[in-house]
């Protein structure tokens, strides 16, 4: 009787350390039994999946639910030439360009023109305001002119077109353009015809760069042996 109480015993024992048996080997056995193991999935597939996921889901919005479309602020080059030109037109015209400009008294040369600003190179500085007449009509006047010493010389010719004219700015005005001296040397202007609408207009650029305080000049361009026998001034100064 005892030694079958001890088989008893080491059966029960057999039993509750099999009972007492890991999860893993759990697992083991029910795999050896035939029963169906269950799938692990990888870190690797599982990210993949995820990150499919989000792209099956952006696929159906669109991109501009999530950001502001940004539209480009740049202006074409044919816009930045029509500003240009509108803006040259309204300075011309309005005579905007005056204010910026000073009338002084040379103990030499009498009245001149100084900048109170700077003007950059190309810039558009101020229009040699005047009449616009024909050249047959403007040496008419210019016969006239020259029996009055006290009539400076105010009349500028120059060529539009292949067609000659001339602004005769003689008469006294409150146009700076007009009072401006020349120079061969160092100007730093220089004439331009610019057509505005239906008419053209003689205008001053800047030749370089200007600096506020400095005086104006432009090269006259009148080289005629009579001229120059009366101004010896418009080639050496």
């Amino acid at each position: 009787m005892k030694v079958a109480a001890k088989r008893l015993s080491a059966g029960r024992l057999r039993k509750e350390r099999a009972s007492a048996s890991s999860p893993s080997s759990d697992v083991e056995n029910s795999d050896q039994s035939g029963a169906s193991r269950p799938k692990r999935m990888s870190p690797a597939k599982n990210t993949r999946s995820r990150r499919a996921a989000v792209r099956d889901v952006s696929n159906n919005h669109k991109i501009t639910e999530f950001f502001n479309v940004r539209r480009s602020n740049r202006k074409t080059s044919k816009q930045l030439q029509e500003e240009l030109k509108h803006d040259l037109r309204d300075k011309v015209l309005k005579g905007t360009n005056e204010r910026l400009l000073e009338v002084y008294k040379d103990a030499i040369k009498g009245r001149g023109i100084r900048a109170k600003c700077d003007f950059i190179k190309g810039e558009f500085v101020v229009e040699y305001r005047g009449v616009m007449m024909e050249y047959s009509a403007a040496k008419v006047l210019e016969e006239e002119y020259s029996t009055d010493e006290d009539i400076g010389s105010y009349m500028y010719f120059f060529e539009h077109k292949n067609k000659k004219w001339c602004v005769d700015a003689t008469k006294e005005s409150p146009w700076k353009g007009r009072l401006i001296n020349h120079s061969v040397l160092r100007p730093n202007l220089k004439t331009k015809v610019v057509v505005i609408g239906k008419t053209h207009h003689l205008i001053l650029i800047a030749k370089r760069d200007i600096t506020e305080g400095e005086e104006l000049l432009y090269d006259y361009g009148d080289r005629t042996a009579a001229t120059i026998a009366r101004n010896p001034w418009l080639v050496n100064t």
